[in-house]
């Protein structure tokens, strides 16, 4: 059965209004540059566009799916349960449970795709190629030697199956080039990276003023000083691997009292405003932080993540599909994704669709 494959979306909100976008209106342009309709689109069929529960995949989703649309393609945007595995096999199948464009985190696809960091991508590179050698060798119906097959390069320590012994990343090491790099490095095959979104962000742990003036800290090396019993609270992998929680242990020498696991940021963040707890992790796009004035910790190491936005897509996208996706993400800057985050949320959201749409036809100033 797929899950992945449930009815469209619909919308969740009232839709959008001339009272509502009236004022908006005045910091946007008239949106003369339309993209150029491509004639073929018609003839591929539809084109499945899936979302996250994250407010900042959702909105990014709808905005692919609405540009797709601009340029000739039928589209049709599918909410699915945040599984990973799913919607990375579905971006690759044929039949009714087909993807053909997901949005994802870069730092937490790359923690995923390589077991919370503990499985080095040199290694999972190397197990593809020779796995791909031997699946072609097969199909031709020829059985591979092992001189045939391909070798591990040099510098890649060989072992018989991933294992966390075998060159781990160090994720607070990674430019964003080096982890596109090396989600590109360990996809299948069957997938690819497009251009990332512009718009700037990172995984931030962040308290309330009371509670950092009441500890007197607003560093994350300034933890360790902090005598009470702080409680985080952090997405389930957070607590696992050798990110995060961790992290603070090896990196600042703070032992996190305790933790809630609350993987959906809407309640990380509402669980921080009503002190239940006294850290939460979000990221730094995230509207809610400037709304409630909640301090964005310093982290003077750098042990929190790039996490781009990034389109993944199945090769086979046409080109002008493709086109669209990375005009996109050059435009989607981190005031546009902003804008398009507050827009969809707070007491008079509009619906994700309508709100892509209106951003594209008028783009801002």
């Amino acid at each position: 059965m797929n899950t992945l494959r449930p009815r469209p979306l619909m919308s969740r909100r009232s839709a959008l209004t001339a009272a509502v976008l009236a004022p908006i209106l005045a910091a946007c342009s008239a949106g003369d540059n339309k993209p150029t309709m491509d004639p073929s689109a018609s003839a591929y069929g539809t084109l499945y566009v899936t979302t996250g529960v994250l407010g900042a995949k959702t909105i990014v989703a709808h905005v692919y799916a609405q540009a797709l649309r601009n340029v000739g393609y039928t589209v049709e945007v599918i909410g699915h349960n945040n599984n990973r595995d799913e919607y990375l096999a579905a971006l690759g199948a044929t039949e009714n449970t087909r993807l053909d464009v997901a949005v994802d985190f870069t730092g937490d696809l790359l923690l995923h795709l390589t077991k919370n960091g503990t499985l080095s991508p040199a290694q999972l590179q190397a197990e593809h190629q020779t796995a791909s050698a031997s699946a072609s060798a097969a199909s031709a119906g020829v059985t591979l030697t092992p001189s045939a097959t391909p070798s591990i390069p040099a510098d890649i320590s060989p072992s018989p199956s991933p294992t966390p012994t075998g060159d781990p990343i160090k994720p607070r090491a990674l430019s964003l080039s080096d982890t596109l790099s090396a989600i590109g490095k360990i996809i299948p095959g069957h997938l690819k990276l497009m251009d990332t979104v512009s718009a700037q962000n990172r995984n931030v742990l962040v308290t309330t003023n009371a509670t950092g003036a009441r500890y007197k800290f607003n560093s994350l090396n300034q933890l360790p000083e902090v005598k009470a019993p702080l409680t985080f609270a952090v997405p389930e992998a957070y607590n696992t691997g050798n990110y995060g929680i961790a992290l603070l242990k090896n990196v600042y020498k703070y032992q996190v009292p305790a933790t809630k696991v609350a993987n959906e940021s809407t309640e990380r963040e509402q669980l921080l405003a009503k002190d239940a707890v006294q850290v939460a992790l979000l990221h730094s796009i995230d509207p809610s932080i400037e709304d409630n004035r909640f301090t964005m910790l310093e982290d003077p190491q750098s042990t929190q993540l790039n996490q781009q936005l990034v389109p993944l897509v199945r090769q086979s996208l046409p080109s002008s599909a493709q086109e669209a996706i990375n005009r996109v993400s050059s435009t989607l800057d981190t005031g546009n994704l902003t804008f398009l985050l507050r827009l969809t949320s707070g007491t008079n959201p509009v619906a994700e669709d309508e709100a892509a749409k209106f951003w594209l036809d008028h783009p801002r100033k």
